[in-house]
C-alpha cells in the first residue's frame, strides 16, 4: 500500500509581535534586576544600602517581566479581541467602502474584507517611513495569505493628507496609529481628514494608547456626532481608549 501523503496545514497571516525591540529590552532589563537583587545580598555591601537595594531590584524586575508579559499578551490576543470589537460596531451590509488607517500588517482591513461582498477596503500607511513596524509586502503577503486580495488596496501614502474625494467612505478604522504622529496637529489634521472623507450616516472608530479626549474633540470640531470615549484596560492588556463617532449629514 502506497503511504498517506502528508500535507501541510494552510499558512496563516502573521501580525507579528508589537514593538519587539522595546519588549525584548524589558525582558532583558527585568531577568538582569531580578539576578542582581538576588545575588547582591552574598557580596559585601554598605549596611544600609544592601536591606533596602535588593528588594528594589527585585521588584524592579517584577514589574519589567510584568509588563512584557503585558505586551505579549496584546500582540497574542489583545489586538484580536479590539479588531472584533471594533468591526462589530458596523451594521455590515457587505457593499460598504471601507478606509484603514495605520494598516500595519492587515489585521483590521482583512477583518473588514472578511465582512464583504461586493465592498472595498482601502488600507493606508506610511511603511516607507521610519516608524513603521512593517512593509507593504507584509501586509501583501497576509492578504494573500487571507484570501482577501481581491477586497483590499494597500497605499503608502501620508494619512495627513488622504488622496479620496469628499464623502468617499461608509466606515473609517484606525488601530493603534494614530498616537505614533509626531504631535497634537498631525493627529488633529487626520481627524479632520477623516471626517471630510467619511459619507453621510458612515462610522468611524478610532482605538488607540491615550489622545482618546483629544480625538473626540477634533472629530466634533469637524462635524461628527462622537460618543463618550471609552477605556478598554484591561480587557486588552493595555491602556487603549475606543472613540466612535457618526457622520449625521
Amino acid at each position: 500500500m502506497k503511504q498517506a501523503l502528508r500535507t501541510r496545514p494552510p499558512l496563516k497571516p502573521d501580525y507579528g509581535i508589537d514593538k519587539p525591540k522595546a519588549l525584548a529590552r524589558l525582558f532583558l532589563a527585568g531577568i538582569a534586576a531580578l539576578a542582581a537583587g538576588y545575588l547582591l545580598p552574598s557580596y559585601d555591601a554598605p549596611a544600609v544600602t544592601a536591606p533596602l537595594l535588593a528588594p528594589t531590584l527585585l521588584a524592579l524586575g517584577c514589574l519589567s517581566l510584568g509588563a512584557c508579559a503585558l505586551m505579549l499578551a496584546w500582540s497574542l490576543k489583545g489586538k484580536f479581541v479590539v479588531r472584533d470589537r471594533m468591526l462589530n460596531l458596523v451594521r455590515w451590509r457587505g457593499n460598504e467602502t471601507v478606509l484603514d488607517l495605520g494598516t500595519g500588517r492587515g489585521l483590521l482591513a482583512i477583518g473588514a474584507a472578511g465582512r464583504l461582498k461586493t465592498g472595498i477596503v482601502v488600507g493606508i500607511d506610511a511603511w516607507e517611513s521610519e516608524r513603521a513596524s512593517a512593509t507593504i509586502e507584509d501586509a501583501q503577503r497576509n492578504l494573500d495569505l487571507a484570501g482577501v486580495a481581491d477586497r483590499v488596496e494597500l497605499r503608502n501614502d501620508d494619512p495627513c493628507d488622504i488622496g479620496f474625494v469628499d464623502k468617499s467612505f461608509d466606515v473609517v478604522l484606525s488601530l493603534s496609529f494614530l498616537h505614533t504622529l509626531d504631535t497634537e496637529a498631525a493627529r488633529v489634521a487626520v481627524c479632520r481628514e477623516i471626517a471630510r472623507v467619511l459619507r453621510p450616516r458612515g462610522l468611524v472608530a478610532i482605538a488607540d494608547v491615550g489622545h482618546g479626549a483629544e480625538y473626540a474633540k477634533a472629530l466634533e470640531a469637524a462635524g461628527l456626532k462622537v460618543d463618550k470615549p471609552r477605556t478598554l484596560y484591561p480587557l486588552v492588556f493595555t491602556a487603549l481608549e475606543l472613540v466612535v463617532a457618526r457622520k449625521t449629514a
